[in-house]
């Protein structure tokens, strides 16, 4: 029996437009006839299901602003200077540690590859559908340290609400005092949100000098890292050396 186009326009008209094509497909499938209603129905509603999971990945990958989108974990180069734990970086990627509201500290020098593979677990984060941001901390705190408008609360919840926020450029040079006070509000609202991943070229022993020596400094260095997995990338030569 022909799909009926009563049937058909009501799906377009809810947006399921998979779901519609799904049904007319079914029709001229071969041994559909013989299938039970509950296996057509299920066939169906599989197919919309499949193309919103990846209409939404696309759309989280898109959202998050990497700056290395095709970034995959699988790709991440294990050269015995470089003395990174293919176990554990394979462990991140499963995304345990965000479900758990946990943070990861990527240090090294610059040119050590800690923004690619930044991007990398990101990525792996999207594909597990939670959502990602991604920006230079001097961006963030340029967007923070102006005047309150509604553009500004946008853009402060942007940073709060996301399952993983991930900081590169992590204090290159000293945070003026109402940076760092807003550092701490983002860092302290996040530890009820969800996770960080911070790039750094400095351990958090060199944050103080950055940040300040008083309690907004402590503050903000004390929640990121009692809940942090620190991991430090060596090597002789630069990433950008590597592949050159």
């Amino acid at each position: 029996m022909p799909a009926s186009q009563s049937t058909m326009d009501k799906l377009y008209s809810m947006r399921l437009s998979v779901m519609a094509q799904a049904y007319r497909d079914l029709e001229e499938m071969p041994g559909a006839a013989d299938m039970t209603f509950d296996e057509r129905v299920a066939m169906i509603v599989d197919a919309e299901w499949d193309a919103r999971r990846v209409n939404k990945r696309t759309r989280l990958l898109r959202q998050a602003g990497f700056p290395e989108p095709e970034a995959n974990v699988a790709d991440v180069r294990y050269d015995p200077d470089r003395k990174l734990d293919k176990v554990r970086i394979a462990e991140l990627s499963n995304c345990e540690w965000i479900r758990n509201h946990r943070n990861v500290l990527l240090t090294g020098a610059s040119g050590a590859g800690k923004s690619w593979i930044a991007s990398a677990l990101g990525v792996a984060a999207c594909n597990a559908f939670f959502s990602v941001r991604y920006v230079r901390l001097p961006e963030m705190l340029d967007e923070l340290t102006v005047e309150k408008d509604e553009e500004w609360f946008k853009t402060k919840k942007r940073y709060l609400k996301c399952d993983l926020l991930i900081l590169d450029d992590w204090l290159l040079e000293k945070v003026s005092g109402k940076g760092a006070r807003e550092l701490l509000e983002i860092v302290e609202g996040r530890l009820r949100t969800g996770s960080l991943l911070i790039c750094s070229q400095f351990s958090p022993a060199g944050w103080h000098a950055k940040l300040g020596e008083g309690a907004i400094a402590d503050a903000v260095i004390d929640r990121i890292v009692y809940r942090s997995d620190i991991i430090h990338i060596e090597g002789d030569e630069s990433m950008r050396k590597r592949i050159g």
